[in-house]
């Protein structure tokens, strides 16, 4: 009789597990800015904004100087070019102000944690003071320093009196000095006294001696 073949059943095979693929999400950006992720990201992008505010405060500064120029220049090539850079100047000055409002939402797009370590730790480098701080530094010193003291010195100068005050004399020399000035009258008195007495011992002796020189009848009569 022929056998019948048994095939042993096969043992199902083990699937290895799925491993789920993450796909990195796209990250946000606002313009040419990204939104940070990192701290590193945070602080580079806070250099860039301080950077751009220096750079709009120049292009400020510059327009001004150039429309002062513009008001003194003669129509002409002169005038037309004057024109042209201010022209030029606003343009960058909208590009500056719109690429810092950017760098500003990307900031407060990145996580709270970021932003608030860079809002609190980060140092603020400071460069050079342009020309309107320097003014407004100038115009407060004046005002908060140089004017209290300028007043105070004219109204003490006001109030000082013209004719310094003859010095106090001490009471005992005052004294002293009032005696002597009885004195000196009194001897003068006595000095007068003594005068007129002796021309009128003059004035006698005088007299009786025109008397004596004349003739013996007529100094009768």
């Amino acid at each position: 009789m022929p056998q019948a073949t048994v095939t042993a059943p096969k043992a199902p095979q083990a699937k290895a597990p799925s491993i789920p693929v993450t796909t990195a999400a796209p990250a946000q950006t606002f313009g040419q800015f990204q939104v940070p992720n990192t701290q590193a990201d945070v602080d580079a992008l806070q250099a860039q904004r301080n950077e751009l505010s220096s750079q709009l405060i120049s292009a400020k500064d510059r327009r001004n100087e150039l429309s002062r120029q513009l008001r003194s220049a003669r129509p002409g090539p002169d005038q037309a070019g004057l024109e042209a850079r201010i022209t030029q100047l606003d343009n960058r000055i909208i590009t500056i102000e719109s690429d810092i409002a950017l760098s500003g939402r990307a900031l407060s797009a990145a996580p709270a944690g970021l932003y608030q370590t860079t809002s609190t730790g980060v140092p603020v480098r400071y460069g050079p003071f342009t020309p309107n701080q320097l003014t407004g530094i100038s115009i407060v010193s004046i005002i908060f320093v140089w004017a209290p003291i300028a007043i105070g010195f004219t109204i003490r100068m006001l109030r000082r009196p013209l004719v310094s005050p003859a010095p106090q004399i001490p009471k005992d020399v005052s004294d002293r000095l009032e005696r002597m000035e009885q004195g000196i009258e009194a001897v003068a008195l006595e000095v007068e006294r003594i005068g007129e007495g002796q021309r009128f011992v003059t004035q006698l002796m005088s007299d009786r001696a025109q008397r004596a020189a004349l003739p013996d009848g007529v100094a009768r009569t």
